[in-house]
């Protein structure tokens, strides 16, 4: 069962991530269809990353590195190869969207829990 606190997290990193993808999908996809495929996306990529990379026996930084280099590219090739947007616009948008959330993500948390 997933936990409420895990819930929260990735409900919060779907909600930063959804506007970066639109506005730079916004001439190849609507705001449904964006929010959708990134909800789709991040359905399968979140939990890897949180629950496999992050519990790696490294430090924090070499977990954060290999988990966000594998959600960059796994949603950018989701996003190329299923949605058929080009590889440059799909990997700018995963790596703006990623790092966007990688670091909004844990400030809204410590001001929203303060």
């Amino acid at each position: 069962m997933i936990s409420l606190a895990y819930l929260y997290i990735f409900l919060q990193s779907n909600i930063l991530e959804i506007p970066i993808y639109w506005l730079c999908f916004r001439k190849n996809l609507s705001f449904k269809s964006t929010a959708i495929s990134v909800t789709a996306i991040n359905s399968l990529t979140h939990p890897i990353v949180f629950f496999v990379f992050m519990n790696f026996h490294q430090s924090y930084l070499q977990n954060i590195l290999l988990a966000e280099a594998f959600a960059i590219s796994t949603e950018a090739l989701f996003f190329s190869r299923v949605l058929k947007l080009s590889w440059p616009s799909a990997i700018f948008a995963s790596v703006l969207a990623n790092l966007i959330s990688w670091q909004l993500a844990p400030m809204l948390t410590y001001l929203i829990a303060k």
